[in-house]
């Protein structure tokens, strides 16, 4: 049983960060929420320079539907590691995700990691996305078709692409990218679809 391991690791080792990580991935896949949250603290506590853990304290505030803490977790573990592209990725996706704070912190984060890495077709997606969710629709179309000039097989840059010409009612190219998207794999694409094109 995980958690009698745990638990006797617990005893054995109270002061062990990677103990405290373990019970923190335990509490969260069986879905305490609560307790996950107080394990990652406690391991961040002794680890305090592992962005990975503040973005595990992250995600627990956001299951726990407190957006601010979630925040500033996610925005402590960039502060830790500024040039690890991961954990720009992860602030810009929870902003987005979430509809929180996109301008100045979602789409600055998704700005530096494409500086980083301007060749990543998923990262100028997630860029174009957040502009789109900013409706800042010339730049997000910018982004957009670049994403597909870099790989003309992103579907999700084709989803977001046709959004956003169903934001400027251009129903033809819309229709287009749509269909692209949904026959290179993005499930939400049928049921936009479904709505826009029945």
């Amino acid at each position: 049983d995980a958690f009698t391991s745990l638990e006797r690791a617990l005893s054995l080792n109270p002061n062990s960060a990677v103990v405290r990580g373990l019970r923190g991935l335990y509490f969260q896949r069986v879905g305490n929420n609560r307790e996950a949250l107080t394990e990652f603290q406690a391991a961040a506590k002794l680890q305090p320079d592992d962005p990975a853990l503040f973005v595990s304290i992250g995600e627990s505030f956001s299951k726990l539907g407190d957006m601010i803490r979630a925040l500033e977790a996610y925005q402590f573990a960039v502060a830790l590691a500024p040039e690890d592209v991961n954990y720009l990725r992860l602030l810009a996706q929870f902003c987005g995700q979430n509809n929180i704070n996109i301008e100045e912190a979602g789409i600055v984060a998704a700005q530096r990691a494409v500086v980083l890495q301007p060749n990543d077709a998923g990262l100028q997606d997630l860029l174009g996305w957040l502009l789109l969710l900013d409706a800042r629709y010339p730049e997000a179309e910018r982004t957009l078709l670049h994403a597909l000039e870099l790989d003309s097989r992103n579907a999700s840059a084709h989803f977001h692409l046709g959004m956003l010409y169903l934001q400027l009612d251009d129903r033809v190219s819309a229709q287009a990218q749509l269909v692209s998207a949904r026959d290179l794999g993005n499930t939400d694409a049928q049921a936009v679809l479904d709505q826009y094109f029945p």
